[in-house]
């Protein structure tokens, strides 16, 4: 992988999860940049004496609704908005709490919950336990999510059943959920599509949709002692995102100086960006798995056709999708699944690439699969994320060369959520991009083949494997995250080519070190903007 040109702070995160069977897939850290000189004259960073933030978001978000699906940006202002139960250090399994104030055990799936009896909400509305049963089952309406009942016990007390003993999922949850209060919720005129009314000590101002987004500090904040968690710091008094669509208008804005901190930078702008003097570069483990699933209901031609998707897997030129997609910075995949740094039982073994490409091999088997040339046809589900499509527009090419007819659908975020279910009918190949961090029965694996989280009752691409169930059931099991059964199942979806992970990428932010000079690190959602600490 290319070096930076210009130094990297805190290079892929120093505070990213150790690989051991023990720990927690979460983690925070305090970064001091080294600022330049940020010169005497008024700062743009200055608004009526206030100190304003400008973040710039590569791409848009189509709710500010807390618990709906959206982009990883989206997280950006979601946390900046909204407090979640807990959170957690990165190699611990010790919860750091924010709005819960203790916990207990009850058997292997049930937790009692306490959040503290004295938050309120930036609306000033008391949070009890009803508003935290309410933002669970608003959460679980639109996520695969471990948690089977949230119930009310008292007014501060939530008992949270589990459907699963899994390590880690109980932990997971309550660092994830935010919480809101249900009458804010309610007294929002469009249920927070554009407004916002979170325990966090900021709210949204002005909201001007696919343009920008106005956060402004609250007069008051529920922790008036000093912080339990230094993710709710507030050190900005104004925090503007502005959305940017396009990677060349985001590299632009930070070297421009219009805004201070640029989240994402898109690999092509990477060089540009890093040789600007006063921009530094930050980088963390991207926490997306960047992968393809196959449709595998009865009518896809996958369905129960091993040599087919083998096929297509061994046609995939996987060095050159990291080589356009990364611009160096991107390395081509050699595991089926996972992260080296993030996945807890990560095992440099699967490092075998699997159905490395290979154009003879992938014609072989699509005549033993029973395709002659030209006698596929393929439809290929991707959102618009210009990388994203680049890695499709590559497989596109390939697969044609092998004799597979394929069409390329770029979808909107909504619409692509909608098509992306293997039910839907809407595709042969989709990209997936779960969560890769922690335990990978926390997002990895309970996202792509737990079907139990699905109405359908099949996996997320449409799949029904009674064996593969079997292998996952025992992982999730209590005390059954072991290396032998993480192996196994690793080894199982391997085989049968259920899954292919393409490349490996950081995700990469941009900061001005004259205006920028800390910040903390939750891995879960990158920077937390809200304590990003400005120059005077």
């Amino acid at each position: 992988m290319r070096q930076m040109r210009k130094k990297t702070i805190a290079a892929m995160l120093a505070c990213a999860m150790a690989v051991s069977l023990t720990g927690c897939g979460f983690g925070g850290q305090k970064t001091t940049a080294t600022a330049a000189s940020a010169g005497t004259e008024q700062s743009q960073d200055m608004a009526d004496g206030k100190k304003k933030l400008a973040v710039g978001l590569y791409g848009g978000l189509d709710s500010l609704n807390p618990w709906t699906s959206g982009r990883i940006t989206k997280d950006m202002v979601t946390y900046t908005l909204y407090e979640t139960l807990a959170s957690c250090q990165s190699g611990s399994a010790d919860l750091e709490p924010i709005l819960m104030k203790d916990y207990e055990k009850v058997d292997d799936v049930t937790f009692d919950v306490t959040i503290y009896d004295n938050i309120k909400d930036a609306a000033g509305n008391p949070v009890t336990a009803s508003d935290v049963v309410f933002s669970f089952n608003q959460y679980n309406k639109n996520w695969a999510t471990v948690v089977e009942e949230a119930l009310v016990k008292d007014e501060y007390t939530v008992e949270l059943k589990l459907n699963t003993a899994a390590a880690g999922a109980f932990e997971y949850i309550v660092c994830k959920v935010p919480i809101a209060t249900e009458k804010s919720y309610n007294d929002s005129p469009d249920q927070f599509a554009t407004t916002s009314c979170g325990t966090m000590p900021y709210t949204v101002s002005n909201y001007v949709a696919g343009t920008s987004i106005t956060l402004e500090k609250t007069d008051s904040y529920w922790q008036t002692d000093e912080l339990a968690y230094p993710g709710s710091a507030a050190n900005a008094d104004i925090i503007e995102f502005n959305i940017l669509e396009e990677a060349t208008q985001l590299a632009l804005a930070i070297e421009k100086g219009d805004i201070q901190v640029a989240m994402f930078i898109q690999p092509s702008m990477l060089d540009e960006v890093a040789a600007k003097d006063g921009i530094e570069i930050y980088g963390v483990p991207s926490s997306e798995d960047r992968g393809i699933m196959f449709c595998m209901t009865e009518d896809s031609p996958f369905y129960d056709n091993l040599e087919l998707r083998q096929a297509v897997l061994y046609a995939i030129d996987n060095e050159s999708v990291a080589e356009a997609c990364g611009y160096g910075y991107a390395e081509p995949s050699k595991v089926t699944c996972g992260s080296k740094e993030l996945t807890i039982g990560y095992d440099p073994s699967w490092e075998s690439s699997p159905y490395a490409y290979d154009t003879d091999k992938a014609r072989e088997l699509l005549a033993k699969a029973g395709y002659g040339e030209g006698g596929l046809h393929l439809r290929l589900l991707a959102n618009n994320n210009g990388t994203i499509t680049t890695m499709w527009q590559i497989i596109q090419a390939n697969l044609l060369d092998v004799g597979i007819d394929a069409e390329l659908n770029v979808c909107e975020g909504t619409t692509y959520g909608a098509y992306r279910d293997g039910t839907s009918g809407q595709y042969e190949m989709a990209y997936a991009g779960p969560g890769n961090s922690g335990y990978a029965t926390q997002d990895l694996w309970n996202t792509l083949f737990n079907r139990k989280n699905y109405d359908s009752g099949r996996t997320w691409a449409g799949l029904l494997d009674d064996k593969l169930q079997s292998l996952y059931d025992t992982l999730a099991s209590a005390d059954g995250y072991t290396q032998e059964n993480v192996n196994a199942f690793y080894d199982y979806i391997t085989d049968n080519a259920y899954y292919y992970e393409i490349y490996s990428m950081p995700d990469y932010a941009a900061y001005n070190s004259a205006k920028v000079t800390g910040f903390y690190t939750d891995w879960n959602r990158f920077i937390r903007v809200n304590t990003i600490e400005l120059a005077d």
